[in-house]
């Protein structure tokens, strides 16, 4: 249950990454550590939030289930995971790391 919780999180992550990379101008299909995929660079800049944002909304969303077995756990999670990613201002953090990772590559 876990795993799925934590799949749904990540959805809404990788939503939010390719909103960034989109916003940055910046091609999605190169990665550093993803590479085949067409959106290689956006699950890498996902991938750096994963533990703050993606963990604590699976586990929460668990926890909720649990209680409320009715509730949907995919909602649950994208639920949290879009909470986090409001209350952490997590797509302008993403953007401005974007710049700097660009900024500091494109210097000699």
């Amino acid at each position: 249950m876990t795993a799925m919780a934590l799949n749904h999180a990540s959805s809404a992550m990788r939503s939010a990454a390719l909103i960034a990379v989109a916003a940055t101008s910046t091609i999605p299909q190169l990665g550093f550590i993803h590479e085949d995929s067409a959106a290689a660079f956006a699950l890498d800049i996902a991938d750096l939030f994963r533990e703050s944002v993606c963990l604590p909304a699976a586990f929460q969303a668990v926890k909720e289930h649990e209680r409320k077995p009715s509730e949907s756990l995919e909602r649950l999670a994208r639920r949290g995971a879009g909470r986090a990613l409001h209350e952490k201002d997590v797509i302008p953090c993403m953007i401005d790391l974007i710049k700097k990772l660009l900024v500091e590559e494109a210097k000699p």
